[in-house]
């Protein structure tokens, strides 16, 4: 019988099968974060193999971030056949001979990929070993469901349905840090599900010390933008590539230019960003945590027209990452 080899980090391993496979890769987890997706997906799309992924669509970890619907949709995108099932626990990872189970999930914490990863154990098996766990997996894949575009839709409209006590379980892996001001994590996560939720972008670097009272924002004069009151505003740093505050947008834009040039702009740039929204704190850290576009599931030239929307779980993820609670 071949003897196992325990690996405590599997990145390396798994992602070099995976490259290297021609006949098929067979993923099996429940959680899958953006990061991995979109390094799943750039493998997926460049492979000669057949490529699948078994999931359990669960909204709750959805609205964690620990379950990534924007990465979803990228496998899906590239061709991976995903599928659901119900109480999914395991994590499986095949690609031709190669074969993995363990505690890791497809997430960056959980293969050992991040700077400060979990502490898991995965075991790759050999001869007959691989066979048989591709018949446990078979038989898992021929009672799932098949994922598409409307399911993945209506998993994001689980997500804002979710009861206050549901959202509130995604905030249990740790206590935010001291350094947050405003409501409590675990109430903001809950209020996303019933908000409009945005990126904002702002020109200079990161100045947390002006979120931390009422403040506003501006933008172009295109057009009256659809921010409204009781909106919820991640403020991104276009200097620094990178969101460091949430704001609560407290009225609908009004067009005053003059209020721009007040506050020490110029004439050209009141005329230039004359709509005006005020806001009040909701997460503001101070200690220059900085969330990347990449963490939520887009690049910066994403914002290119200033300020664009964001779903539940992409939220819930820079929410998390700013509060400084435990990352998947």
């Amino acid at each position: 019988m071949p003897e196992l080899e325990l690996l405590q980090f599997a990145e390396e391993q798994l992602f070099a099968a995976i490259d290297r496979a021609i006949s098929d890769v067979v993923l099996v987890s429940p959680f899958l974060s953006i990061r991995v997706a979109q390094r799943l997906a750039r493998a997926a799309g460049a492979s000669r193999a057949s490529w699948s992924l078994l999931t359990h669509l669960d909204p709750i970890a959805a609205a964690g971030g620990y379950l990534s619907i924007e990465g979803l949709r990228q496998l899906h995108e590239v061709g991976v056949a995903i599928r659901h099932i119900d109480a999914l626990h395991a994590k499986v990872y095949l690609a031709d001979e190669f074969a993995m189970v363990g505690s890791a999930n497809l997430t960056n914490t959980g293969l050992g990929g991040a700077t400060r990863p979990n502490l898991e154990l995965s075991v790759r098996l050999a001869g007959e070993d691989v066979v048989h766990a591709r018949r446990i997996i078979d038989t898992w894949w021929k009672s799932s469901e098949a994922v598409g575009l409307t399911a993945l839709a209506d998993l994001e409209a689980r997500v804002r349905t979710l009861p206050r006590l549901a959202m509130q379980r995604t905030s249990v892996e740790a206590e935010p840090l001291d350094n947050v001001v405003g409501d409590q994590t675990a109430e903001l996560v809950a209020d996303a599900r019933h908000r409009s939720l945005w990126v904002k972008a702002q020109y200079g670097g990161p100045n947390a010390q002006q979120w931390l009272d009422t403040h506003w924002f501006s933008s172009s004069r295109r057009g009256r933008p659809s921010f409204k009151e009781g909106d919820l505003v991640l403020i991104y740093s276009k200097e620094a590539h990178a969101s460091y505050a949430i704001v609560e947008v407290r009225d609908a834009a009004d067009n005053n230019p003059s209020f721009v040039v007040a506050q020490g702009y110029s004439a050209e740039d009141g005329a230039r960003w004359p709509w005006v929204n005020t806001t009040t704190p909701r997460l503001v850290p101070t200690d220059g945590t900085l969330v990347s576009p990449a963490d939520l599931g887009f690049t910066g030239q994403g914002l290119q027209g200033g300020h664009r929307r964001i779903g539940v779980a992409e939220f819930v993820v820079a929410v998390y990452a700013l509060a400084g609670t435990r990352r998947l």
